[in-house]
């Protein structure tokens, strides 16, 4: 049986996607990633299921519709640029969230508790809501920890808040450029 690489997540509003493509092109010179995120694959993943059989896979998008049916939409925020990794060779290159964080943490527990009983063990570590935006830094130098504070600061004077109203299985699609593709919607609040 074939199976698809899916994962969950909450899409990244219109102007905060432009603002996120545009601080992207702007740090790209003084940052040196490996790979930046496309613009049309930024998000901020509820959960990671990987390969995924399509009858599981039904069995996920019953349960989604179930979770979303009795949340409500909630606001979010960017706030922060952040790294993930070693501080002077960061493997990740982040925008962090603000906003109704309770609304998300209950959400992000909902979706771990329905998707466990389908044979997807709940992540051991903490839930560190972000938006990955580039991967593997490749500079000469170590990695210039000022550049990221300047940029977030210019970052943080656009329009950042944005109403989380709806949650997406992406399948990813290795290679290809946008990498994410929106399998199914579901709509907080029904």
């Amino acid at each position: 049986m074939s199976t698809d690489r899916l994962f969950i997540a909450i899409p990244v509003g219109g102007a905060q996607r432009t603002a996120l493509q545009q601080l992207g092109n702007t740090l790209q010179s003084a940052l040196p990633f490996s790979k930046w995120v496309h613009p049309h694959d930024l998000h901020l993943t509820l959960k990671f299921l990987g390969d995924t059989d399509p009858v599981t896979a039904k069995r996920v998008r019953e349960k989604l519709r179930e979770i979303t049916a009795g949340s409500q939409p909630f606001s979010l925020g960017l706030n922060e640029l952040g790294t993930f990794g070693r501080p002077s060779s960061p493997s990740i290159l982040w925008m962090g969230v603000r906003g109704d964080m309770n609304a998300l943490a209950a959400l992000h527990a909902k979706v771990e508790t329905a998707v466990a009983p389908l044979g997807f063990a709940p992540e051991d570590r903490p839930f560190r809501p972000h938006i990955t935006m580039a991967r593997k830094y490749k500079g000469e130098a170590a990695f210039p920890e000022a550049e990221l504070r300047n940029a977030a600061a210019d970052a943080l004077s656009t329009p950042s808040e944005w109403m989380a109203e709806h949650v997406i299985l992406y399948r990813t699609h290795l290679g290809r450029q946008p990498m994410y593709e929106a399998l199914d919607t579901f709509v907080l609040g029904g």
